[in-house]
């Protein structure tokens, strides 16, 4: 069962929906109508049920203070949502979406041979010479013009972790309008021609970047986005009682210099109860995230500047 969904069902003028997602395969989210939560599609079985249980287990857990708070389930018309509080709330004006999947290994420990079969294969042809070897990969990125998506993400192979501090978190980073897509091959950079190709412009990981076209960056929202990955490293290193495989990190901030912004882990599906102190998978990748964003951006947070909510599992 996917849970009980509320009494009453939401009128549909209540809900709208929830333009410019960064990625994932479910149907269109919805979003209420003073943007605090969000409607997520429970249209994927079984799947849906183990995300929402996993809602329920981390909320005793020290990971607990950066999940989307949970309020159930409901109905709009006929079709079946989870109710999450909105990334989003409180932003005005342009927003930058990031999601980042932490963790090498995407699949449950418990996972069926032709499951992890598949995966590995897609991880062989498609990840192996990316990002996604230090435990962390981007499944998806709106700001401004830029898109990346599952389509030219796969097509270009992913990112590398060099390109991490070479654009992609100073593309997330940027002021409107942000960076765009006027990009060259090596041989245009070299004789300063360029010309507009999409959303990414095409190209392997690595031998291609959108243009900055000169935006402001923030480095002040950067440092104090590196210390809440810190506070969240912090909380897990401490034991959450299982494993989180495909999880994510969904970055959102205002593309402004001083706008809010927000860290979130997200797409708690497989997460699976374990006795097992340390998810070496999830804890490591994340560590590979935050020295990456450290070089970047060359900032040692101070402690101080974060702190961790211990609640003791029951």
């Amino acid at each position: 069962m996917l849970g009980t969904p509320r009494e009453h069902h939401a009128k549909s003028e209540e809900w709208q929906v929830l333009g410019g997602k960064a990625g994932g395969a479910h149907a269109e989210m919805m979003i209420n109508t003073d943007g605090s939560r969000i409607l997520k599609p429970l249209d994927q079985g079984a799947r849906c049920s183990s995300e929402i249980a996993a809602y329920r287990s981390l909320a005793c857990s020290p990971l607990a203070p950066f999940l989307c708070s949970f309020h159930g389930t409901r109905k709009v018309e006929g079709a079946e949502y989870m109710e999450l509080n909105s990334a989003y709330f409180g932003m005005t004006g342009p927003t930058a979406t990031l999601d980042i999947k932490i963790g090498k290994k995407t699949w449950e420990d418990q996972a069926d041979p032709a499951k992890i079969a598949k995966e590995s294969k897609k991880f062989d042809e498609i990840y192996s010479a990316s990002s996604a070897m230090d435990g962390f990969r981007v499944a998806g990125m709106k700001a401004g013009d830029l898109v990346l998506n599952s389509t030219n993400l796969k097509a270009r192979f992913s990112l590398k972790t060099k390109e991490f501090g070479d654009w992609l978190l100073p593309a997330f980073l940027a002021s409107a309008p942000g960076f765009g897509v006027a990009m060259s091959s090596p041989h245009f950079e070299r004789t300063l021609q360029h010309r507009p190709i999409g959303p990414l412009p095409e190209g392997m990981a690595g031998l291609c970047r959108p243009d900055s076209r000169g935006c402001e960056v923030d480095m002040g929202a950067a440092a104090e986005i590196l210390g809440k990955l810190k506070a969240i490293s912090t909380a897990a290193e401490q034991g959450f009682g299982g494993t989180l495989r495909a999880a994510s990190l969904l970055l959102t901030r205002e593309m402004r210099h001083g706008g809010r912004w927000q860290v979130h882990l997200i797409d708690l599906a497989h997460y699976t109860e374990t006795a097992e102190k340390r998810d070496d998978n999830f804890c490591d990748g994340l560590q590979n995230l935050i020295r990456t964003w450290e070089d970047w951006c060359a900032v040692d947070v101070p402690q101080s500047w974060y702190s961790v909510c211990c609640i003791t599992r029951k």
